[in-house]
């Protein structure tokens, strides 16, 4: 189990828990003095992945770092692209951090296969990235020019939030799967967690089963039932596809594993 749930769990606490409504403000999640100790106390623990940090709150962050820290970090493009360049080089100079993820996120009022096109383009050179997708027009073309970049050797993927109709969210794991193109998700406060999440992997990959029923499962008992029956290809086809899974609430995410029997 170990092995199916290493690094699971990216920390999103600067991060709003739902996606903000057009012609609203968009607020900022938990500030850095409150998010930053609760990363450092659980970096150790076997799920936790990196601490993602939105481009424009990364100086904040880097003003708080400690002599002792090496924070795991993915780099969120909150504000465009186009201001990503100048936040990747302070990031990649700043030796407490490790910049091991790009998450960039598409228009949402944007044809997606256009604008991921024209991000594609855009991307700084080797960084590897997830470019999220909306549910908007053009989505399943958008995975495609992903998935064809990959194919020539970018190390890009795809990202999707959790809230929303469980309908969509199936569509696009179950695409990610038919495309073998690996993906990370943003989780909030309603929608599947990240062991449903981990089951909808897990069957899309193999193609058999239902991944809206592996999501909108209500019993966690019933859900970690099925992830412990996996066999270890299903194990590894879930992983190769769920790369990582984004919560505010990092904390009560790596409790909820804890039937899981995790060890380091």
């Amino acid at each position: 189990m170990s092995a199916l749930l290493a690094r699971l769990i990216d920390d999103a606490a600067l991060f709003p828990p739902e996606p903000v409504p057009p012609g609203r403000v968009r607020e900022e999640g938990v500030p850095l003095d409150e998010a930053l100790p609760t990363y450092r106390r659980v970096a150790r623990h076997p799920a936790a992945g990196r601490f993602l940090c939105p481009a424009s709150r990364f100086a904040g962050l880097r003003a708080r770092l400690v002599p002792e820290d090496l924070l795991d970090l993915g780099l969120v493009a909150d504000s465009g692209i186009e201001d990503l360049s100048a936040t990747l080089d302070a990031a990649w100079s700043e030796p407490r951090v490790r910049v091991s993820s790009l998450r960039i996120p598409l228009p949402g009022d944007a044809d997606q296969a256009r604008a991921a096109a024209v991000t594609i383009a855009r991307l700084p050179s080797d960084a590897p990235a997830h470019i999220e997708v909306r549910p908007s027009p053009g989505w399943r073309d958008a995975l495609d020019r992903v998935a064809a970049a990959r194919d020539r050797g970018a190390p890009l993927g795809a990202a999707f939030r959790t809230s929303g109709a469980v309908e969509g969210l199936a569509a696009f794991i179950s695409a990610c799967a038919d495309r073998d193109l690996p993906f990370v998700l943003a989780g909030g406060r309603d929608g599947p967690g990240p062991l449903n999440a981990l089951l909808a992997a897990a069957v899309a990959g193999v193609g058999a089963g239902d991944v809206r029923d592996a999501l909108s499962r209500t019993d966690p008992g019933d859900v970690i039932t099925d992830l412990l029956t996996l066999g270890e290809d299903e194990a590894e086809g879930a992983r190769r596809l769920l790369s990582a899974y984004g919560t505010p609430e990092i904390e009560a995410a790596l409790s909820a594993l804890r039937p899981m029997s995790i060890t380091g």
